[in-house]
Order: C-alpha cells, then structure tokens, then sequence
C-alpha cells in the first residue's frame, strides 16, 4: 500500500493473457472518491496517480457540482418515465 495525500493506493504487477508483464496503479479510496459514482480509477504511473489524486482533493466542490447534476438527471429520467405509464426503475 502507497499513501499520498492521505489517500492510499496500490501499486500492481500481473500477467497478461499472452504471458507479457503488466504494471499499474489502482485506487479504491472511500473518502477520495466519496463524492462522486467512482468507485476505484487506474494509472499506468505513479505520477499519473498523484496527478489523479490531486484532482479529486482540489476539486471536490466541482465533483459534488457533477453528482448533484448527475443525481437530478437520473430522478427527471424515472419521472419521466413513472409519468408516462413506464415503470422502469433501471434494474
């Protein structure tokens, strides 16, 4: 486990299906991502992580501001469709 910010994150090596190495860096952080429909992201570096990372510490307001659009869009989608007869709920 790697920690920057705060955050952790994990550095991963596997196998691909054709026997070639592969590397990345995961994320899976519950308190970074608590504002947004992320659940976990990739980068191919470290760098690239932090960058990820930073992001999504310095612009949490903007994250709300895109789930709050995201979570109105949803509820007119199903109201949309509950008014018209449609009783789809996304399952």
């Amino acid at each position: 486990m790697l920690k920057y910010r705060n955050t952790e994150y994990y550095y991963k090596e596997w196998t691909t299906w054709n026997g070639k190495l592969a590397c990345g860096y995961s994320c899976q952080d519950k308190d970074l991502l608590q504002h947004t429909n992320v659940v976990s992201f990739g980068a191919r570096s470290d760098a690239e992580m932090k960058l990820k990372i930073d992001d999504y510490l310095d612009n949490v307001d903007h994250y709300k501001e895109l789930q709050r659009l995201h979570n109105e869009g949803c509820a007119a989608y199903y109201a949309e469709k509950r008014a018209s007869g449609d009783n789809y709920t996304g399952d």
